[in-house]
């Protein structure tokens, strides 16, 4: 939350209004007026980010069967976090950064997460997952970080480093912070 050194560039810039149209981000904890409606969210969305792909939003939606004058604070948690998700994942972004996504939720709502994390991002971009959840998402993974305590201990293409240790991403990270 507050750095203690080094800095963060995004296409050489540092974060900032022009950083808002590469990246979308959802965040572990909703941001988002709890007494809005569906409707609401997504005009607010639409005004704040200009590639933000309404049709998209709203097509993803109807396959929750959301009605859109439904309000957040009648929506359970899971609900709210698809909701989140839809948002994000409804952006023309060049990266993604989801932070634990699958946190907190079903094993079914983790599917659907993952499956539209899959099939809704803009294609050639980048998407950054932050989980503890890795067995859940081990196959999407193209390359892996281990972070602990605000230190890199591991960078590593996720094939090669399965076949290194013969042995999964999930018991790599299990073996590697084992209490």
């Amino acid at each position: 939350m507050t750095p203690t050194s080094g800095e963060v560039l995004i296409n050489g810039q540092k974060p900032g209004v022009d950083s808002k149209r590469i990246i979308s981000y959802l965040p572990e904890h909703t941001y988002l007026d709890k007494n809005m409606n569906i409707t609401k969210v997504l005009e607010y969305f639409k005004t704040f980010y200009d590639n933000f792909n309404e049709e998209k939003a709203e097509s993803l939606l109807k396959k929750l069967n959301l009605d859109k004058n439904t309000r957040l604070n009648k929506m359970s948690k899971g609900m709210q976090e698809k909701l989140q998700l839809i948002l994000v994942m409804s952006r023309e972004a060049d990266l993604y950064i989801l932070d634990e996504p699958l946190g907190g939720v079903d094993p079914a709502t983790r599917d659907y997460i993952i499956d539209t994390i899959l099939s809704n991002f803009k294609e050639g971009s980048s998407i950054i997952i932050s989980t503890h959840l890795i067995a859940d998402i081990e196959r999407i993974l193209d390359e892996v970080i281990f972070i602990d305590n605000g230190t890199i201990k591991l960078i590593s293409d996720a094939d090669e480093l399965r076949k290194k240790e013969k042995t999964s991403i999930d018991e790599i990270f299990r073996r590697s912070f084992k209490c």
